[in-house]
C-alpha cells in the first residue's frame, strides 16, 4: 500500500472535522494511510460500510473519526518523524470493541477504552464489531511536553473506560469538535490543548496501572517459586533450570526475582535448607534422627559441609546446638 498524503494536506484546521468520501475499500485505505500511518486494510464482512472525518489540529497533528464494519489495518511500516521519534496515536473507542497490537502487547478495547500506541513501531488495528474510533495522531513532544523522557520510555497502554481521566476526555471530546458550531480560535486552541493534556493524563495513569499490575506479577511469582522451593528443600538436585522448568519461566528471569530480593538463588536456597534443618534439631520428636541425616533431608549431600555452615551461620556446631537448653 503506497503512502498518498493527499487526505492530510488536504484539510482545514480543528474544530471542524471534514467528512472524506473515498469511494471504495482501496479509496479508504488510502485515506488511513495519509491520516494514521501506513498499512494494510481487510474487510471483514461482504457488503462493507465506512465513513471517515478528519481534521487537522490547531497545535499539531491530526484528529480522525472513522466508522466502520468489522475490518483489520496491520501496519508493517513504522512511520517516525524527524530524528525518529514518531507520534502519539490516541485511539478512543466511541463505539465497538477490537483489539490493538503492538511490541509484543495485545489490548483488547471495548466501548469507551483508550488506547495509545506510537506511529515508530508497526501495529494492528482490529475492529471486531461495527463501531467508530476517534484517533488523534499527535507529534510526541507535544503530547508529552516537558515530561519528554515518558516518549522515551514509550509502551503500549490502553486506559479503561470507567478511569475518571478517561471519563474526562471522552466528555471533553464534544467541547473540542462540537460540529458546524463557529469557534474562536484561541478558545478553539485551548480546548484543544486541554483534550490533548487529558489524554497525556489517562495515558500517564495506564502505565502507572501497568507498573502495578508488573508488581502483582512479580509478587505473584515469587510467592510461587519461595512455596515451590520450600516443597523440594531436601532434593539436593534442587537447580535453577528445574525451578525455571517447573514454574514455566525464563532461568533469567527466576535469577531476576531474587535479586529483587537482594539475594542470589544458592544463597536463598541454602539459608532456607539450614534454618529449617535448625527447626528440625529444635524439634523433640526428631530426637530419634542423628545430625547427618537431619541434614541429608534437607538436601545437604556431605554432613561435614552442612556443620560448618550452620556454625558458620548460627555461630555453634548443629550438635552442640541440639544439647543446648531451650
Amino acid at each position: 500500500m503506497h503512502h498518498d498524503t493527499t487526505a492530510a494536506t488536504d484539510l482545514s484546521f480543528a474544530p471542524r472535522f471534514r467528512s472524506l468520501y473515498p469511494g471504495d475499500v482501496q479509496g479508504y485505505s488510502n485515506a488511513l494511510d495519509s491520516l494514521v500511518y501506513p498499512g494494510e486494510l481487510s474487510v471483514r464482512d461482504s457488503n462493507p460500510s465506512m465513513s471517515l472525518e478528519a481534521c487537522r489540529l490547531v497545535g499539531g497533528g491530526l484528529a480522525i473519526s472513522f466508522s466502520s464494519t468489522p475490518l483489520a489495518v496491520r501496519h508493517d511500516t513504522a512511520l517516525a518523524s524527524i530524528g525518529g521519534a514518531g507520534d502519539v496515536l490516541a485511539m478512543i473507542a466511541v463505539e465497538g470493541e477490537g483489539t490493538i497490537d503492538q511490541g509484543g502487547r495485545r489490548m483488547a478495547f471495548r466501548k469507551g477504552d483508550i488506547t495509545f500506541r506510537t506511529t515508530r513501531l508497526p501495529s494492528t488495528c482490529t475492529l471486531n464489531s461495527s463501531g467508530k474510533l476517534v484517533m488523534l495522531r499527535v507529534p510526541s513532544d507535544r503530547f508529552f511536553g516537558i515530561y519528554a523522557d515518558l516518549h522515551d520510555r514509550f509502551v503500549p497502554s490502553l486506559a479503561q473506560a470507567d478511569s475518571r481521566l478517561a471519563e474526562a476526555a471522552r466528555s471533553h471530546m464534544g467541547h473540542v469538535f462540537p460540529g458546524s458550531a463557529q469557534v474562536a480560535p484561541a478558545l478553539a486552541y485551548f480546548s484543544e490543548q486541554s483534550f490533548v493534556s487529558l489524554l497525556a493524563a489517562a495515558y500517564c495513569e495506564s502505565i502507572d496501572d501497568d507498573a502495578a499490575d508488573g508488581k502483582r506479577r512479580e509478587r505473584d511469582r515469587w510467592q510461587r517459586l519461595a512455596a515451590f522451593i520450600e516443597a523440594h528443600l531436601g532434593d539436593p538436585e534442587l537447580s535453577v533450570d528445574a525451578v525455571s522448568r517447573e514454574l514455566g519461566i525464563s532461568r533469567r528471569l527466576t535469577h531476576r526475582l531474587f535479586e529483587m530480593q537482594r539475594t542470589q538463588y544458592g544463597a536463598y536456597l541454602k539459608m532456607r535448607r539450614l534454618e529449617r534443618a535448625k527447626d528440625e534439631l529444635q524439634n523433640r520428636r526428631l530426637d530419634h534422627l542423628s545430625v547427618s541425616e537431619i541434614a541429608y533431608r534437607n538436601g545437604f549431600g556431605d554432613a561435614s559441609h552442612f556443620s560448618r555452615s550452620f556454625r558458620s551461620r548460627f555461630g555453634v556446631p548443629p550438635g552442640a546446638f541440639r544439647r543446648s537448653p531451650d
